[in-house]
This record gives structure tokens, C-alpha cells and sequence, in this order.
């Protein structure tokens, strides 16, 4: 008896200590956002969770520029007073907005225990007349030539994993490649390479392929295709020779395509040339370059590790030993191992070592390029470089290891342009290296670094991704972006997020809500990936715009993508060695790829290219930005990116729609450029049926004989005689009708 009271008593006190089971909460605003956005008309949803209490809700809205002024006072309220509502799915029609015009809105939901207040979202309502226009005045051009011989385009990487898809800083010159063979062939090793330049009536084609024997460049062997890189303003490129061993499976026999003309190549050897645009070759390798090597012609391999942007300064590998403080590491069949390659730098007429450790005269194989961009300054005069697991820089004559004092281990992240700062990691933690004094900063005390985003040109901006969101370092001042970005945004050389040059504005990809947008796919729920453009704190426009975001408002139905890194004419074993430009250099254009509509004239549910446009740019009046399709958003097989010059001007893609008269199909490259497009002539009116016959002849006059003579000029006008109207009448349609009869027809509005 006393066990069961004391049970009780226990059972008393833990149901009075403990809140009630189905105890009512305040209401929950899960999601909100628009759909059905119309010229005046749009429905509001929410999804709201009532707290197990009677709900009521209602929307407040009002326009953009009323929020700018007085956030939502004096706001719209619909409906006026709350409606019941049960747990789930809301919506509101409204029927009176005005055309073009952008809003803000917000569900608030209301029961017993207290009121929620839904976040803040936005609309746009569509214009009056929606017709499809590119933005910026913009034109169409067709890039590669009508008579392809058959072949088309192939995209990024679908040439024997390679393909160079580049334009040129300046604008009016792209770059592309083909398996097929036109404009000129002078041979096919498997891939042609194309530059076109725009001309005042026409995009004109130039075959750059070199005559190469096929098989010199097989994908299985990470060949890739002969063009490697071209500079940035496309006046030179890289060039592989080819493949030694071509037809044998031996790994001991030479180069067998012969040397280019007037390019000073010896014989045989693996080789890379500098074209140059007047069509001439030069040698990165001439006879003086090989005269002490031991190695013949058919041992010896050469691998390019990366170049500044204008070719200036090419790194190339080889186990060889090239100048005589360089060492080979023996391999297995007497020749050098190519697991340990050495590292020089060609420049001119120059071959430097890179390799030589702090302190030695004799520099030690198994270096690699420490990145594919950034790792060699713009003027040569810094490599980065790895060897042993450690990273050390290479300026002038002498050899710093950058991670000595953190007993090596280092992974290169970027630098400034000119090699002064750089950026290497290890074990979670970001360190900012000064070569002046070797000096180091920890810039992720807490160990949690995810990734390297980029940095400024001169170093002093850095962006990266911790376990804690995106931030930003200048100078030490540190600054929160966002609570989550996509990891492929880094690192600097290959990832798809972009640094302008001062540093103040970062493109990346992010699958966080960071604005008024809704990202959560409208079937799935699962939150899409769209592109943002953050702006530093004390620059103009400061803050973050979703550059991918519908601008209706509504829900997306798929991804929104940037170009990282392409492989770029490199085999899988070489590096990528470019990444398209998608910022322009004002930071007031951004090129994506998104599978959503956002535009009118997208209608193919497909991948299709974008611009972004800032406030005041261009054509662009809204705040928020401007959003237009640079592709048609109507071609079967999409589009995709490849290219745009610095100033954003020229917008090259690849499309499979005829976007002017003269495409017939297959795929092609076009330029949406600004104040583009050729006139085009107008096409003949077809004939049918009788219509096709010639005229006849004029008919003869039976009285003479002979044929009417044709009027010359205009006829003199015939005079029509004065119409005189009774008394009590008034001329009316060239009658005289009486007076009363006229004015009732006036009256009635007749």
C-alpha cells in the first residue's frame, strides 16, 4: 500500500513538473513564396503549421519602392482580416497589381498563443507585352562557318577529352575545336582548331590545325589534342608535337611527325610550339635547349605544367636533365624516371631550372608546378612549386621552402598576381605567406578551412569556406558571406567561383537562401543551386544579389550552374589550365547556365545561358539586377556556355538552334554581342500554282496591230465634276442628304 502511494505521489509530481503533451504553440511559417505572377495578377502561398490552435493568416504586400521608403507600413493587407485555417497549404489571389513592377510580401499567421511573421519575399509581375528581346541590344552571330564538311562543334571536353574553347580579351576573336575537318583542312590528328574573326559583313574562319600523322594524339594515352592554350588576347598558342611511339608499343622509339616548318624543333624529340597569329612556329625546345642531354629522342618525354596568360613564360616537366646543375632519377629501363620530373622555366630564348632546393647547386627530381594558375608570376619571376610533400618558391636564383616552420606539409592555394603574398593550407588552416620576409598568418585559428575560393590580384582580398559559411579576409578585417557554399567553387585554379581583380566582388554557387528567394524546386522541395554575386562591404551595391533567381519570384524547376576549369586541349594526365570569364571586368555582368525559365522565350526545359545585369547597366532599371537569356532558350539540345570577352561584349555559346537564316542546323558556336547581329536580306516571296508562270505579254490593239504603249508616269488625276446640293441639303459621302437626316447620324455617332 505504501509502495503504490508513493508511486502515485512520484507519478503527481512528474506530470506537474512536465508540460502538457499537446500543449498549443505559436503558428510555424514553413515556406512562402509566389506563383502564377502575371502582368496584374499573382497567387501567394505558404505553407504554415497552425500549432495545434485555431490559425488565421493574412498577406501584407506592397511595391518595391514603398518597401525601400517605409518597409511594410501602409501595406496592403488580403485578405483584410484573417481567415481560418487548418495545418498546410495557403493561397491568395491578387488581382490588381500593376505591370512590370516589383513587390514585397509576407504571410503573417496568428492563433492564441502568439503571432509569426512569415520572411520577407519578392515578385515582379510581367510586362503588358512580353516579347522575347536579348538584353543590351544584343544580336545574334553565327560564329563557325555554314559548311562544316559535314561535322559540327563538339562541346567542352568531347574531343578526345580535350578541346580549347577561349576568346580573346578584346573581344571579336574566339577560339574553338572540331573532330571534323573544313575551312581549309590542312589535316585532322583526330581534332581541328578553329579561329574565327569577326569581320564587318561576316564571321571569317581560319583551319589552324597542324598536317599531323594520325594516331600522334590518342585519348588513351592522355595525349588530349595538339592546341594546349592560347594567350589571353589569342595572339599565340601552346602546341603539342605529338605522341613518341605513335604506331609501336614500345615506349622507345621517337616523335615521328615532322618538325614545323622555320620552328627550329630538332628532330624527333617531344616538343611544344608557340604559334603565333601570322601562322609562323617556334620551338619551346631548340637544338641548344637538348645539346648536353643524355637522353636520344626516343626516351625523352616533356609535359607542359602551366604558362602566365600571355605565353610569356611556359613551365614545362621532364624527368631530363636539361642544364648541368639539373639531376635525373634513374628509371626502371636505364632511361629517367618520369615519376620524378624536373621543372624549368622556358622564356624567350631562356631555359631556367626551377628545382633546386634552399642551399644546393644540384636540383632534386620529383617536382611539380604547385598549381595550374597563379603558381608562376605574371612576369616569371616567382614559381611556386611542390617537392618532397613540401612547398617552396622559386624567385630570381634562390629557393625559400614557404612551410618551413610548420615542418612542410603545405598545399598551394593561390597568390597575388606578381608572386609577393600567397595562400597555402594544411591541416584545416589557412596561411597567408609573404615572400619579402617569409612571414606567416593563420588566418583559420579554429582549423576548419573547406576550401579556398580565390583572392584578389594583389593579394590582399582572400575568399574561403570553413565549416562555419563563406567569408572574406582583407587585411585581417574579416567578413561572413554566407552559411554554406558549393565546396567546387575552389580551389582558385579549377573551381567555378571568380574574384574580380581588386578583390571587392566574389561570384560562387550556394544552395542557401541568402536573399527574398524562395530555392526550393517547385516539385521536389530540395533546394537548387543559384549563383550569387557578393559585393564587399564600402563598395557600391554592397551586399549579396542572386544572379540566378527567377525574377518573377516563383519557385525553380531546376539548377543554376557557372564553367569551372575546362580541360582545355589537355589530356586527362595535363593540366586545365583556363577558366571561361563569367564576371565581366566592371563586375557589372555575370554569364551562367540554368535549367530554369527565367525569361520569356525559354520554353525548351533545357540548359540555356544567362546574363545578369547590374542596376544602371546597360539597359537595366531594376534594383535587383537584370536577368535575360543570351541563348534562345527554344533549341532542342540547350546551350552552354564557352566564353565572353573582358568587358562582357561578346557572349560565346554553344547551341544546336538555327538562330539565323543562313544556320541550317547541327551545332555551332554564336557571339550574343552587344549592338550585334548582321542584317540579313529579305527572303523572296514564294510562288504557287499559276503565280509561278511568266507574265504575259502586253495585249495588241486589234485595230493596228500593235501593242499599247505603257503609260509613263503617274496618270494626270481625272477632275470630278462639282456636286451641287439642293436647298436644305449638305454634301455627306459624296451625296446630298437633307440636313435633318445628317445631324441624327451625328448624334448617334455615326
Amino acid at each position: 500500500m505504501k509502495r503504490a502511494l508513493a508511486l502515485l505521489v512520484a507519478l503527481a509530481a512528474l506530470s506537474a513538473g512536465a508540460p502538457a503533451a499537446f500543449a498549443a504553440v505559436k503558428p510555424t511559417v514553413k515556406s512562402s513564396w509566389p506563383a502564377s505572377v502575371g502582368v496584374n495578377s499573382a497567387n501567394l502561398r505558404a505553407e504554415i503549421e497552425s500549432g495545434g490552435s485555431a490559425t488565421t493568416y493574412l498577406f501584407e504586400y506592397t511595391t518595391e519602392a514603398n518597401f525601400r521608403l517605409k518597409g511594410f507600413i501602409g501595406a496592403t493587407k488580403q485578405p483584410q482580416t484573417g481567415i481560418s485555417i487548418g495545418p498546410g497549404l495557403v493561397t491568395q489571389r491578387l488581382t490588381t497589381l500593376e505591370p512590370d513592377t516589383a513587390y514585397r510580401f509576407r504571410v503573417i499567421a496568428t492563433n492564441s498563443i502568439n503571432t509569426t511573421v512569415g520572411p520577407v519575399r519578392s515578385l515582379n509581375t510581367d510586362e503588358v507585352v512580353s516579347l522575347f528581346a536579348l538584353p543590351d541590344n544584343r544580336g545574334w552571330e553565327m560564329v563557325s562557318p555554314v559548311d562544316k564538311n559535314g561535322g559540327e562543334i563538339e562541346g567542352v571536353g568531347a574531343n578526345f577529352g580535350g578541346g580549347v574553347f577561349q576568346a580573346a580579351a578584346q573581344g571579336g576573336v574566339v577560339t574553338y575545336t572540331s573532330a571534323s575537318s573544313f575551312a581549309g583542312a590542312l589535316g585532322a590528328p583526330g581534332a581541328g582548331q578553329y579561329v574565327s574573326t569577326r569581320g564587318e559583313a561576316a564571321w571569317a574562319t581560319d583551319n589552324i590545325t597542324l598536317p599531323m600523322l594520325s594516331g600522334s594524339y590518342p585519348e588513351s594515352a592522355g595525349a588530349g589534342v595538339p592546341y594546349q592554350l592560347f594567350a589571353s588576347d589569342l595572339s599565340s598558342a601552346l602546341v603539342s608535337n605529338g605522341r613518341r611511339c605513335r604506331t609501336s608499343a614500345s615506349n622507345q622509339c621517337p616523335v615521328e611527325n615532322a618538325p614545323a616548318p622555320g620552328s627550329g624543333a630538332p628532330a624527333g624529340y617531344r616538343n611544344y610550339y608557340q604559334r603565333f597569329a601570322a601562322g609562323s612556329f617556334s620551338a619551346l625546345l631548340k637544338a641548344p635547349d637538348i645539346a648536353g642531354l643524355a637522353l636520344g629522342p626516343e626516351d625523352f618525354e616533356l609535359a607542359f605544367a602551366g604558362a602566365t596568360p600571355d605565353l610569356a613564360h611556359v613551365i614545362l616537366s621532364t624527368c631530363a636533365a636539361l642544364s648541368p646543375n639539373m639531376s635525373e632519377a634513374p628509371g626502371p629501363e636505364g632511361e629517367c624516371d618520369p615519376s620524378k620530373p624536373n621543372l624549368y622555366e622556358k622564356s624567350g630564348a631562356t631555359l631556367k631550372p626551377i628545382n633546386l632546393l634552399p642551399g644546393d647547386g644540384t636540383g632534386t627530381p620529383g617536382a611539380t608546378l604547385a598549381a595550374q594558375s597563379r603558381a608562376i608570376s605574371a612576369d616569371g619571376s616567382r614559381v611556386y612549386f611542390n617537392l618532397g610533400a613540401n612547398l617552396y618558391l622559386r624567385e630570381g636564383t634562390t629557393t625559400k621552402q614557404v612551410d618551413q616552420t610548420l615542418g612542410g606539409g603545405g598545399s598551394f592555394e593561390t597568390a597575388s598576381i606578381d608572386g609577393t603574398l600567397a595562400y597555402f593550407s594544411k591541416a584545416g588552416h589557412l596561411y597567408r605567406y609573404t615572400a619579402a620576409t617569409g612571414a606567416l598568418t593563420d588566418l583559420t585559428p579554429t582549423g576548419d578551412l573547406q576550401g579556398v575560393f580565390g583572392a584578389s590580384d594583389d593579394g590582399t582580398w582572400v575568399y574561403y569556406l570553413s565549416a562555419e559559411g563563406l567569408f572574406l579576409n582583407h587585411n585581417g578585417a574579416l567578413t561572413s558571406i554566407s552559411p554554406q557554399a558549393d565546396p567546387a567553387g575552389a580551389p582558385p585554379a579549377t573551381g567555378h567561383a571568380r574574384v574580380s581583380a581588386d578583390g571587392r566582388r566574389l561570384v560562387f554557387v550556394s544552395t542557401a537562401e541568402l536573399g527574398t528567394y524562395d530555392n526550393r524546386n517547385i516539385l521536389t522541395a530540395s533546394a537548387e543551386p543559384e549563383v550569387y554575386l557578393f559585393t564587399a562591404p564600402g563598395t557600391a551595391g554592397a551586399g549579396i544579389a542572386c544572379a540566378s533567381c527567377n525574377p518573377s519570384g516563383e519557385r525553380p524547376t531546376g539548377p543554376a550552374s557557372l564553367p569551372g576549369a575546362e580541360p582545355n586541349g589537355s589530356g586527362p594526365n595535363a593540366p586545365y589550365s583556363y577558366k571561361p570569364r563569367v564576371l565581366s571586368v566592371d563586375s557589372k555582368r555575370v554569364f551562367f547556365e540554368s535549367f530554369d525559365a527565367l525569361a520569356v522565350g525559354d520554353t525548351n526545359g533545357d540548359r540555356d545561358v544567362y546574363q545578369w545585369e547590374a542596376f544602371g547597366s546597360g539597359g537595366c532599371l531594376k534594383p535587383v539586377g537584370c536577368v535575360g537569356l543570351i541563348s534562345s532558350g527554344r533549341a532542342e539540345g540547350g546551350a552552354s556556355f564557352l566564353d565572353a570577352s573582358a568587358d562582357g561584349s561578346d557572349a560565346f555559346f554553344l547551341t544546336d538552334g538555327s538562330l539565323v537564316p543562313s544556320d541550317p542546323g547541327v551545332v555551332d558556336v554564336y557571339d550574343a554581342r552587344v549592338n550585334g547581329g548582321y542584317p540579313t536580306a529579305d527572303p523572296a516571296i514564294p510562288c504557287f500554282g499559276d503565280a509561278c508562270q511568266p507574265l504575259p505579254p502586253e495585249p495588241e490593239d486589234p485595230a493596228t496591230g500593235t501593242r499599247r504603249a505603257k503609260a509613263s508616269g503617274n496618270q494626270a488625276p481625272v477632275t470630278a465634276k462639282a456636286l451641287t446640293c439642293k436647298k436644305g441639303q449638305v454634301k455627306k459621302l459624296g451625296k446630298c442628304v437633307k440636313k435633318k437626316t445628317h445631324h441624327k447620324k451625328r448624334r448617334a455617332g455615326k
